[in-house]
């Protein structure tokens, strides 16, 4: 008997039109979207900054030591107190300087009324020999006209002589008082009321907080990067939530061969008041980019030299490449790519990225 024509076992045919799907398509339908969070893209300004420390000085910091060996009478300055230049500051003995004054303006008084005594006779004389006197001729001998002359001269040099003793005098006696060489504020007093004063010793620090610096020193490796006018941004200790701000003012033209350093030297704002030698955290900026895609740290996948992250576009991840650019401690800036670009409206997967591949159906469990 023939034998009748039987189908071999096993799953109908992919083109069977009463056979089950493909297997392929059967997985697809199947894969169930994976729970993410995802976190919004910001836009907005970033700056590059580095971050140093440094003490506040002045470049104006004065010495100022008494000029006499006297006992101090006065003192009417105290630490803390603001100082314009020329300001007494203390006062010492000055009885034998004030006596000394005094004699010298008594002679140099002297001096001038036998100047003016010569100066009438001399007048007198040249008047007497040259006739212009009525019956004067001959009554003077030109030898006497020499002497008139002769006495003037020493009348006027006796008076010189007078004004120089009386500016020593007055010189003395300003030596007894100590006046502020600068406008400032006094940030030492080394002195009493009855010491006896010392040119050796210092009496007096002065201290001009108009114009306060902050010094601090860079690796060399950073010289490219420095340059005058940069903005900086301070904050210390004594001053807790206050924000100082400045510019660097000078940059060092050669490089400490020691350290490999370089010094900077930044000017801080005096509508701040910041106490002269106090620890300050500085931040200097860099580079500024205005209206830049900053997407956080979170987000970024790295994978030997490349990093990326997944965006979610119509319940899927898409995969992009990324090429960065500044950061902060959680934002990085993420610089444009015409290929596939970052969308300021795309929302970057913070969790869930590592179970992610290319086209998989997600599905935000929580937004950040």
């Amino acid at each position: 008997m023939p034998t009748a024509c039987t189908r071999p076992a096993g799953p109908p045919p992919a083109d069977d039109p009463d056979g089950a799907p493909a297997a392929g398509e059967a997985a697809e339908s199947d894969q169930e979207p994976v729970l993410v969070r995802t976190a919004p893209v910001t836009r907005r300004t970033i700056e590059r900054a580095l971050e140093a420390t440094a003490d506040v000085v002045s470049l104006d910091v004065v010495d100022v030591y008494p000029e006499r060996n006297q006992p101090v009478v006065e003192l009417l300055v105290e630490e803390g107190d603001r100082v314009e230049a020329g300001q007494v500051l203390a006062r010492l003995r000055d009885d034998l300087e004030r006596l000394a004054v005094a004699e010298a303006r008594v002679r140099l008084a002297e001096a001038e009324d036998e100047l003016q005594r010569a100066e009438t006779d001399h007048q007198r004389n040249v008047a007497l020999l040259a006739g212009d006197v009525p019956g004067g001729t001959g009554a003077i001998s030109e030898r006497e006209l020499e002497t008139s002359k002769m006495a003037l001269v020493t009348a006027r040099t006796a008076v010189e002589a007078s004004r120089v003793a009386l500016d020593r005098a007055e010189f003395e006696l300003a030596q007894t008082v100590i006046r502020a060489p600068i406008a400032g504020t006094i940030a030492v007093r080394e002195i009493s009321l009855g010491d006896m004063a010392n040119p050796a010793v210092r009496a007096f620090q002065i201290v001009d907080e108009s114009h306060p610096k902050a010094v601090f020193h860079r690796p060399q490796r950073e010289l490219s990067l420095l340059r005058v006018g940069q903005p900086l941004v301070a904050t210390c200790e004594a001053l807790p939530g206050v924000e100082i701000r400045g510019r660097v003012e000078r940059i060092a033209p050669t490089v400490d061969s020691a350290s490999g350093t370089v010094k900077v030297t930044a000017a801080l704002d005096a509508e701040t008041p910041v106490p002269i030698g106090v620890l300050i955290r500085l931040r200097l900026i860099l580079d500024r980019h205005e209206d830049a895609l900053l997407v956080p740290k979170k987000a970024l996948i790295y994978q030997g030299d490349e990093v990326f992250c997944f965006v979610v576009r119509d319940d899927r991840a898409v995969r992009l490449p990324l090429r960065c650019g500044f950061e902060e401690p959680d934002w990085m800036e993420i610089l444009p790519d015409p290929e596939r670009p970052l969308r300021p409206d795309d929302r970057v997967v913070v969790v869930g990225g590592d179970r992610l591949a290319d086209g998989d159906p997600v599905a935000p469990a929580e937004e950040a």
